[in-house]
């Protein structure tokens, strides 16, 4: 009986730490998103005066620069929220960062938990994920595209530009999305599909489209 209660309590320690542990690609992609796209991001928008740039309130990372404070991507759901924040797009009736974004980011962290992926499929969820971050703020932070004459027209700009965006994101990034096992593509499926709207899945039918030819 004690031999079994010290096996079992291994195999409880082992598990744990799987699921504490980040994959390899985790550590890689936040050490690129510190070493690399924060200093590309403090030359396109300037350093703040204090010095020490990047903080984070409430789990969200913040950048600040002279004049705008950016939401920087990571890898975790947290940063829809601080958008969602900065853009204030539910008051709008807009509620991509809300109802669709922060969810399905958090089921896909669920799903991972569950190991419903396998490595190939956690690699590319994970570069997914700082793919389509670093989008919205090249887009909206970088660039200057989401200047709207009112809130509800930037929420609808943001909204169509990460709508045409994930296809990209979800082929290029990884494997890309045509090349991951039968296993993951299942699984991405489970995991978008209670969140989509009409026209997310149209985007979805876009990427099964371009596998076809990919």
């Amino acid at each position: 009986m004690k031999a079994v209660q010290i096996i079992l309590l291994f195999c409880t320690a082992i598990s744990l730490q799987v699921f504490a542990a980040p994959p390899s690609i985790v550590s890689e992609l936040q050490e690129k998103l510190k070493t690399q796209y924060l200093p590309h991001l403090q030359d396109q928008l300037g350093k703040c005066e204090e010095g020490n740039c990047l903080r984070i309130q409430n789990k969200r990372r913040i950048l600040k620069t002279p004049s705008k404070d950016v939401c920087f991507p990571y890898t975790d759901c947290e940063f829809y929220k601080c958008m969602e924040d900065k853009y204030k797009c539910m008051a709008e009736g807009v509620n991509y960062f809300e109802e669709l974004a922060y969810p399905t980011c958090r089921q896909y962290r669920n799903n991972i938990q569950e190991q419903e992926f396998t490595e190939q499929g956690v690699e590319w969820i994970y570069s997914v994920m700082v793919c389509l971050q670093k989008g919205l703020v090249d887009e909206c932070d970088v660039a200057g595209n989401c200047q709207r004459p009112t809130r509800r027209g930037v929420c609808d700009h943001i909204t169509k530009f990460t709508l045409e965006f994930h296809p990209g994101c979800y082929i290029k990034s990884g494997v890309g999305v045509c090349h991951l096992p039968l296993k993951d593509k299942l699984a991405i499926w489970k995991t978008v599909a209670p969140f989509l709207t009409a026209p997310e899945r149209r985007q979805a039918y876009r990427v099964v489209f371009l596998c076809l030819w990919d």
